[in-house]
């Protein structure tokens, strides 16, 4: 239609409210039609992605605002009719939730204003009742489209404008629902699918939004006492977060905040609720249960919005009110044994809005006892949480500090002039001895007291955690442990400095870490293992350097007598001489960032350029050594460390201005490394170019001695990867301006870089070195494309580069799936962002490559021009910085990728299906977890949009419509193949909705496919399409269309199964009882008149499998009708048709059938399980494992009847596999009669002994695989703790050897070289015995008080402890559950390890053999089987340490110090144990053992500690005197060895508790006391090595003489 005065109406020149005047000004009779043709094009252009649309949504609402506001009958008509408002929501509805932005806003403001201001009453309401009729539908998944986000924020807007009331929303719900039920339950109905929609992250904050609006906002107009009380929120919150209790963090987050801060008197209301439902603080209840979770987000919400206060005030004071932090259970929360719950705690313990406010003495002790346990958790987003949580501490408590210092510098000016208990006026008095005398009563100035106290509480919190950060830093502590701290020390040296101030380091609060321990600690991990604890340790020394590098050294460090750069230059020379022994990745990588710090803290350019010297003089020779002899170059001059010393070197130097001079002389070192690069490459090219490199080695390197393939392949690539690294940081230097004084590459430095890195990718073979020099050659892309020195080169460069990968894709063999280096050279080139060759033109070029046809019989396969192509294209993909580019190719991609699904050639199929997966990803994103993409389609979630990819539709439906051409028995695997594609996008996205009825039919035919693969995958994809509230129709229509076709009717029953699954997890309210029984009665149906369900066994194999189904998920008994079970065995034996699957599927059908039997009928499942066991194993164990996966049975007679099933599968069979399972599940079921004779009294339904003993004794008469030994550890638990339980934990002879055998049987399970499943079965079988034992103390402490141990328990007591330091986290959790019912609180394994030893120490405190094990592990004694409980004297010659088979520290430090050089080091197998804080704790034991027990065995125990103690002092000393090759220790001395620290440290520790013990029994007895001659010894040996550690030759570990003192 042509408007003639009016601008083009989707044009930038449009203006609304001309419009309108323009409108104004036409014929009347002209108006209506105008008026509609103006909206219609206004709401079309804004119907399109943002980057379209423009400012179209704004005009559009402008106009219709401006309509509504006109003096003309007409335009207001138009504005306020229904159909104008229903159009413009509809506009909201699909264009908000696929293409969001800012203005959609203005239609909701409309909408408003057409609903509260329209002339007509009627029309207003029908508008209203239309939008919540759709918004409502939408949400509650009654719509047709999935629109939920645009409706939660439509719904939200007009009750936040008052327009729609609460009382109107659930009235149009119970409508659309059909539901007259009682008005609590359809809003806990509506509200629960509110939050299925909270598990989703794009409507988390709307749906957070909504629920905080129903919950405060008033049902009725003018009636705001008609809300949800706060006291019916729980019920709404926690059914909705029990479904899904993933949704924690949202919660709290989007619902729990913004209640605090929209009511805040009625959300502390609702704490207070929960705050009395909470079982935390309860003595019969672990806890940490829905209540709880909800509890403690609600806390910690409050605290962060500043409602919920602190603990309490500063003296401990309890504060009991809603508003007020329960002190009584943040310790719990921070110890306890789950990680939200420990967070939660932290979280709440430290959260302010406050930064220099004060911590109170209760939270900073709590602090004290619980960073350890955060420090070394293995969840790294614990530790990175820890990390914020402690930046918040430490600038807490340092600017804490700084405010009390003011604040106590007058109190002391007070004091001072009161004179007050402090004689000496001249002298200013300690602030320990202000507070004592600010607490005297005749000072009655009001604040005194707090400032001072809280002065010293943060003072000394401060001065503890500076020295815990060190203390970590230990060699002995886990890898978490090290980075956490190291971190932590980053931010508080980051926040300390000041500038280029040498001196800070020396002031406080900087002073207080930066000593001689954080020194040499931080030098020795500049050599970890682990690259992020190298490179943070790193970061740390050159954080104290003064200003930029070449700067200086830091002035000086307290403690450390000598130069810091002097200690730097000893450190760098036994950093190299290590990596040049070993030339591990590790060693050469620390020795290399010793060499950069060392030319950091140079003083001078001069000195640096010495340091750069001496590398690029041994990295020469080294290339020399490699050309002459690879073989000896690989075995005594690795350069890969050299390399990284260039590499760190230079990147340092990037970025400082210098002077011309100085550059010229940089230029030179870069002239050398660039030359060294390519001398090396000649040197390893032929190994790292192989076809097979990793198992590579040429002939003339063969008989070399020592050299095999692993450290000649390890040589080159580490050679190569560093060499690139170092190019790459040489050529990033070209962003920078010579002329500005920067260093830069030469054009001719960035040629032979680039053509270098070209030359290795196209010829490499291994994919990690390709990988890394892949990066370098992208970045030279990219820099001669945007470097202003190097444009002119660009398109000569670019182009060489492409013509030879072009080349390379011609010519090169086939020799890799992946191509090689060829698609990294298309990447790399590509992402210049070039006009020659332009993106466009290089995929256009590698589509028409791949289309190009093959044939088997033409090519061998060795040389397809095609497979390198589609890599390419893979890779392009693949990229982020490219796939945005790559888009609008996507489609024409997947329609080449499926078409190279259809080669003949294999090597083309294999490329297509990798293509192919790239693209897929491509279009899904990355970020999907593997349950969520194999689980498909929700039904709700946009999850591509369509309209993006406009060909896509039509190329789905291409690709499945081929297929339908291949029919019959013609499809082959190939056509097969083609289709999958397509039908895994429908079955993960969901259909485009136009393509809807065409797709379902063409997946339907598929479901008929003679390949079972086809059919599954159709079956799954079509359940996408019948997420409806018709779905029953659909599946009724699809079973009686099967058409006589078997393979039809197993591919339709196989979509009833799957959609059933995919039902109960998005829509389970559509598994309703009437929907059920209609599909009974179509299965029902299905079996009296379908001849293709009784003769395909595969079809009724799914049938059998949705009855089980429904029965096991839904909870819905149902009834056989097929056929019966003994006809389908005598059809299984008259034919020679397999029946595997079916015979699985019935076995199954038999389980469920037989555990809901009643309790009379007995018999039938051990009939069937024996009658499967002597027929096929493979049905007998899908039988148990379909008993395990049914739960244990409710009544204890059935339980009973299963456990003597279980037994009798064992005596059954001797095919370890059944007998494995058969156990697991008596294992379990075992443990739930012990709890439920314990707990509840009811009948022994256990097993009698004898059947039990038994079983026993004849799994050890049948073969025995792994899992079978498992099992039967795992078994041997309930065993015993039955044992003691039909003994009322009465321990006889007999029954403590079985414990004491049964704990040695656990401890060489749990030994830290056993596999995982053999602890963790160890652990589980510890965790029943520690649970009965549990219950049976409880019972004899209530009725005779006497204690219930035996010494029999502590070998499986102490297994326990030992599994609490497990390397495996899976072992030490479980363990931590298992020592739960001993301890009576869920605790982190490192609290819970803490707390046993202290428990062990209060219930065996008299046993010998308890005392044994303490002093034992003291000194790191590894138990056998045999203990010790006398003490041997058989030979007064010899120490009696050694008659209880210690090994002398003597030894163990001998054996600790032999270097091994290898370059493949086996690691331990137990990384986790600190020996350190293991040795610490026994030693806390042990002093509360001894004194007190003047004479006995105590006392020898003590003295055959010193004993041992006195000698490792002795070797100790020895080693630091001087003259001795070891006297001199420093960084990377013989102390900075885990193996070597451990031991010094248990020295130091076992003699400081030597003289504890010394020291308690002279206080306990002055007068009668007789201190042995051996504590005499062992003080003066322990004297004489402080002194000695402390000289500056000898440089011992600061740590170990902190523990000599």
């Amino acid at each position: 239609m042509q408007l003639e005065g009016l601008p083009e109406i989707g044009g930038t020149s449009f203006n609304q409210k001309s419009a309108v005047v323009w409108l104004e000004e036409q014929p009347q009779n002209k108006q209506p039609l105008l008026v509609k043709h103006v909206f219609k094009e206004l709401l079309s252009t804004a119907a399109q992605p943002k980057q379209y649309s423009g400012s179209a949504c704004s005009k559009l609402c402008g106009f219709v605002e401006l309509c509504s506001k006109s003096s003309l009958p007409v335009l207001k008509n138009f504005a306020f009719a229904q159909e104008t408002s229903v159009e413009l929501f509809n506009y909201f509805i699909e264009w908000n939730e696929q293409d969001s932005h800012r203005s959609m806003r203005l239609v909701l403001d409309y909408l408003v204003s057409a609903i509260k201001w329209n002339p007509d009453a009627d029309t207003a309401k029908s508008i209203k009742t239309s939008i919540l009729d759709e918004t409502i539908s939408a949400i509650t998944l009654q719509a047709s489209k999935p629109s939920t986000k645009s409706s939660m924020i439509a719904i939200d807007h007009l009750i936040q404008k008052n327009v729609v009331f609460l009382g109107d929303v659930i009235e149009h719900y119970q409508r659309i629902r059909g539901d007259d039920s009682p008005s609590g339950e359809p809003w806990e109905a509506f509200i629960s699918r509110i939050f299925a929609w909270m598990e989703m992250q794009n409507v988390w904050t709307v749906a957070g939004k909504l629920m905080v609006t129903i919950l405060t906002q008033p049902w009725y107009e003018g009636d705001p006492l008609s809300r949800h009380q706060p006291q019916t929120w729980h019920r709404f919150i926690r059914s909705g977060f029990k479904a899904n209790p993933e949704t924690l963090e949202t919660i709290k987050v989007y619902m729990f905040m913004p209640l605090f801060k929209t009511d805040p008197s009625a959300t502390l209301a609702y704490l207070s609720q929960l705050t009395s439902l909470q079982k935390l603080t309860t003595t019969d209840s672990q806890g940490w249960d829905t209540d709880a979770m909800l509890w403690v987000a609600l806390l910690e919400a409050g605290k962060k919005t500043g409602v919920v206060g602190e603990q309490g005030d500063y003296w401990g004071n309890s504060m009991s009110g809603p508003d007020q932090l329960p002190a009584n259970i943040l310790e719990m929360l921070l110890h306890h044994r789950s990680h939200e719950a420990r967070a939660s705690g932290l979280s709440i313990l430290v959260a302010s809005p406050s930064t220099t406010k004060p911590y109170t003495r209760g939270t900073l002790r709590l602090l004290q006892g619980s960073l350890a346990s955060f420090h070394e958790d293995v969840d790294p987003k614990i530790r990175y949480d820890m990390l914020g949580h402690s930046r918040n501490i430490t600038r807490r408590v340092l600017n804490a500090i700084q405010a009390l210092r003011k604040e106590s510098s007058f109190v002391s000016k007070q004091i001072m002039m009161s004179g007050v208990g402090h004689g000496d006026m001249h002298s200013p008095p300690s602030l320990e001895e202000l507070a004592q005398v600010a607490n005297k009563k005749n000072i009655n100035d009001k604040g005194v007291v707090a400032p001072l106290t809280k002065l010293i509480d943060h003072e000394e919190f401060l001065n503890w955690y500076i020295y815990f950060l060190k203390k970590e830093l230990a060699p002995t502590a886990s890898y978490q442990r090290h980075i956490t701290s190291l971190r932590a020390m980053h931010y508080f040296l980051k926040s300390s400095l000041v500038g280029s101030d040498r001196s800070s380091i020396q002031q406080w609060p900087a002073g207080l870490l930066v000593d001689d321990i954080w020194f040499r600690s931080v030098l020795d991990l500049v050599m970890d293992p682990y690259e992020d604890v190298r490179e943070t340790a790193a970061s740390l020394l050159a954080l104290i350097s003064p200003g930029k590098p070449m700067s200086g050294a830091p002035e000086g460090i307290r403690g450390l007598h000598s130069d810091p750069f002097a200690e730097m230059q000893e450190f760098s020379q036994k950093a190299n001489k290590l990596a040049s022994v070993t030339a591990r990745a590790d060693h050469c990588d620390g020795a290399a960032r010793a060499q950069e710090l060392l030319c950091r803290w140079s003083s001078t350019f001069e000195q640096a350029a010495e340091v750069l010297e001496t590398v690029l003089k041994n990295l020469e020779q080294k290339s020399g050594a490699a050309e002459m002899s690879l073989a000896t170059a690989v075995l005594q001059a690795p350069v890969h460390g050299d390399f990284a010393s260039l590499r760190y070197i230079w990147s340092s130097l990037s970025g400082i201005r210098l002077s011309e001079d100085r550059l010229v002389i940089l230029d030179g070192f870069q002239n050398r490394a660039i030359i060294c690069c390519g001398r090396i490459w000649g040197a390893v090219r032929h190994i790292l170019c192989d076809d097979s490199p990793e198992g590579h080695l040429p002939e003339e390197l063969q008989q070399v001695e020592g050299l095999d393939t692993k450290d000649l392949l390890s040589y080159s690539f580490r050679a190569i990867h560093e060499s690139s690294n170092l190019m790459r940081i040489v050529a990033q230097n070209a962003r920078h301006s010579r002329a500005s004084g920067f260093l830069s590459p030469s054009r001719q430095n960035f040629e032979d870089i680039g053509n270098l890195t070209f030359e290795e990718l196209s010829n490499l073979r291994h994919r990690g070195a390709f990988s890394t020099v892949s990066q370098t050659f992208t970045a030279c892309c990219q820099l001669v494309q945007s470097a202003p020195a190097y444009q002119d080169l660009a398109p000569t460069l670019l182009n060489t580069w492409y013509e030879g990968a072009l080349d390379c894709i011609y010519t090169q063999g086939s020799t890799t799936r992946r191509s090689a280096g060829i698609p990294a050279i298309i990447v790399g080139i590509l992402a210049s962002k070039a006009d020659s060759p332009s993106f466009q033109d290089v995929i256009m070029k590698l589509r028409e490559i791949g289309q190009r046809p093959a044939y088997v019989s033409e090519t061998d396969g060795s040389n397809l021009a095609q497979v390198h192509a589609l890599n390419c294209l893979k890779d392009v993909f693949k990229t982020s910085f490219l796939s945005q580019r790559a888009e609008p190719y996507l489609t024409d991609c997947l329609q080449l990728a499926a078409q190279s699904l259809q080669s003949e050639v294999w090597a083309i199929r294999n490329c297509g299906l990798i293509l192919l997966r790239s693209l897929i990803d491509s279009l899904f994103g990355t970020t999907e977890n593997k349950i969520a993409m194999e689980a498909g389609w929700d039904g709700r979630t946009v999850r591509i949009a369509y309209h993006k990819f406009e060909a896509l539709p039509s190329l789905l439906v291409n690709l499945l419509e081929l297929g339908k051409k291949s029919s019959g028995m013609t499809m082959g695997t190939q056509t097969a193949e083609a289709v999958f594609p397509a039908l895994d996008i429908i079955r993960r996205a969901g259909p485009p909705e136009a393509y809807r009825t065409r797709l379902y039919d063409i997946i339907s035919w598929y479901l008929g496919s003679h390949i079972w693969h086809v059919r599954e995958i159709a079956a799954r994809t079509l359940c996408s399409l019948l997420l409806t509230p018709t779905w029953l129709e659909s599946v009724g229509r699809l079973i009686t269309s099967t058409g006589g076709s078997s393979n039809k009717l197993h591919g339709a029953l196989l979509t009833v199964r799957f959609l059933l699954e995919r039902l109960l997890q998005v829509m389970p309210e559509q598994l309703s009882e009437a929907n059920v029984n209609t599909l009974f009665m179509l299965l029902g149906d299905l079996s009296t008149t379908s001849d293709s369900l009784h003769t395909c066994t595969e079809a009724q194999a799914v049938y059998i499998d949705i009855y089980n189904f429904i029965e096991t998920a839904l909870g819905m008994p149902t009834e056989w009708s097929l056929v019966d079970f003994g006809e389908i065995r005598r059809r299984q034996d008259a034919s020679r048709v397999p029946f595997a699957l079916l015979n699985i599927r019935t076995g199954e059908t038999v389980v469920q059938q037989a555990l809901r039997r009643s309790d009379a009928e007995d018999g039938m499942l051990m009939e069937e399980l024996k009658s499967a066991l002597t027929t096929d194993i493979n049905v007998g164990c899908a039988m148990l494992e379909a008993i395990s996966a049914s739960g244990l049975p409710q009544t204890e007679v059935a339980r009973s009847r299963l456990a003597a099933a279980y037994i009798h599968v064992c005596f059954a069979t001797n095919v370890p596999e059944p007998r494995t399972m058969a156990l697991e599940g008596l294992a379990s079921l075992l443990d739930a009669l012990l709890v439920g004779r314990l707990q509840e009294g009811g009948p022994d339904a256990i097993p009698p002994e004898a059947t039990l003993v038994a079983l026993w004794s004849n799994l050890y008469q049948k073969p025995i695989n792994t899992s079978l030994s498992d099992a039967i550890i795992r078994v041997s638990g309930p065993l015993i703790a039955i044992s003691l339980v039909r003994a009322q934990g009465s321990v006889d002879v007999n029954l403590a050897k079985r414990l004491t055998s049964w704990g040695s049987m656990m401890s060489d399970a749990g030994l830290a070289d056993r596999t995982f499943d053999t602890r963790i079965a160890a652990v589980e079988a510890i965790k029943s015995v520690s649970r009965s034992t549990e219950l049976l103390r409880v019972g004899s402490e209530s009725t005779t008080g006497i204690s219930w141990m035996h010494s029999a328990h502590l070998p499986w007591l102490f297994a326990l402890y030992d599994a609490l330091t497990d390397d495996d986290v899976e072992v030490r959790e479980a363990a931590a559950e298992a020592s739960s019912a001993l301890l009576g609180l869920a605790f982190v394994p490192v609290e819970a390890a803490t707390r046993l030893s202290r428990w062990l120490a209060e219930n065996f405190r008299q046993d010998v053999g308890f005392l044994t094990q303490v002093a034992g592990r003291m000194v790191g004694h590894e138990f056998g089987s045999p203990s010790f409980s006398t003490l041997s004297t058989e030979k007064e010659e010899v120490p009696a340490y050694e008659a209880l088979g210690w090994v002398s520290a003597r030894s163990q430090l001998d054996e600790a110090m032999r270097f091994d050089d290898s370059l493949f080091v086996v690691e331990e197998h137990n990384q986790y144990i600190d020996e350190v804080r293991d040795a610490r704790r026994w030693s806390e034991t042990f002093m509360s053992l001894v004194p007190g027990n003047v004479n006995g065995r105590p006392v020898a125990m003590a003295e055959s500690l010193a004993e041992w103690a006195l000698e490792g002092l002795r070797t100790l000393n020895e080693l630091t005197q001087t003259g001795c090759d070891t006297a001199c220790d420093g960084p990377l001395g013989w102390t900075s060895s885990p193996q070597v620290f451990a031991i010094c440290a248990r020295i130091m520790i076992c003699a400081s508790a030597i003289m504890a013990v010394d020291k308690l029994r002279a206080q306990a007895d002055i007068a009668v006391y007789k201190r042995p001659q051996i504590y005499t010894d062992v003080e003066k040996e322990l004297r004489h090595f402080r002194e000695v550690g402390r000289d500056v030759d000898a440089k011992i570990h600061g740590l170990l003489l902190k523990m000599a003192i």
